[in-house]
């Protein structure tokens, strides 16, 4: 018999690493805090876990996601673990490592504890990436910008399973993809379920999205095009353009495929 999965947060230290553990449905967003800094770019973790690394001002922050078969979203959908680097300790390649393990090792006993039915990664097969996007020409491109064309350069990380992927568009639009709580659990969801907005597609002055259908854990699927960091363009008078529309299209389908998801919602 599945033991009843808890509807909890726990909060601890391992080694100077704190790390939280919580249920993904309403759990708090581990990646906010970075999600307003373009140069804290999130990559993922590999091995087939479906987690990311971000780093910003030397300290580091790695999460992962666990879908529980067996839990339906009112029990919590998944569990979500966040390890945080110690604050007075530089992120090096071998703390962000040991940051990876830690969090995929947490996250595989509270599924062992919770009787969470889940698909874990390889562990073995874990990265330590630092937070830095590629720039390359666009026809170069081969990971979550692979295949767009409204911009000569682009900067794009590796396309793998991280709930938070991100491709910039030159020096004009910077697109995200969000799954589950790094999606839902921002305080615009009061405002609707799809990255805070009630339509599942649309465009609104600083935001383009559509959305998708995604299993377990991963919930709703957000992909969104907004302007770069100190740009004045507002969509409303400076729309989208017909290729920049269309890379939009291309990185949501592209991204929900890997992701296991439905095909995104049409624009409007």
């Amino acid at each position: 018999m599945c033991r009843s999965p808890p509807v909890w947060q726990r909060d601890a230290r391992v080694d100077g690493i704190e790390i939280a553990i919580e249920t993904s449905a309403g759990a708090q967003n581990a990646y906010g805090a970075y999600q307003d800094d373009e140069k804290a770019t999130p990559v993922p973790l590999n091995g087939g876990w479906q987690g990311l690394m971000v780093t910003k001002n030397g300290e580091a922050t790695a999460s992962v996601l666990l879908s529980c078969r067996n839990w339906s979203p009112e029990e919590g959908s998944g569990i979500l673990v966040t390890a945080d680097s110690p604050y007075d300790v530089e992120a090096t390649e071998s703390l962000r490592l040991k940051l990876a393990r830690a969090a995929v090792g947490t996250a595989q006993r509270a599924a062992d504890k919770t009787g969470c039915d889940s698909e874990p990664g390889d562990s073995g097969k874990l990265t330590a990436p630092s937070a830095d996007a590629r720039k390359v020409s666009a026809g170069a491109a081969t990971e979550t910008c692979k295949g767009t064309t409204s911009a000569p350069t682009v900067r794009e990380t590796d396309a793998a399973k991280a709930p938070v992927e991100e491709c910039f568009l030159g020096d004009s639009l910077r697109l995200v993809a969000a799954y589950g709580p790094f999606s839902d659990a921002s305080g615009a969801v009061v405002n609707g379920k799809y990255g805070g907005h009630d339509a599942p597609s649309g465009v609104d002055s600083t935001s383009a999205w559509t959305s998708a259908a995604c299993q377990g854990a991963l919930g709703v699927g957000y992909y969104h095009a907004t302007p770069v960091e100190g740009s004045d363009r507002k969509f409303t008078s400076d729309p989208l353009t017909k290729a920049e529309r269309a890379d939009l299209e291309h990185f949501a389908v592209q991204s929900a495929a890997r992701h296991g998801c439905r095909n995104p919602s049409a624009l409007p």
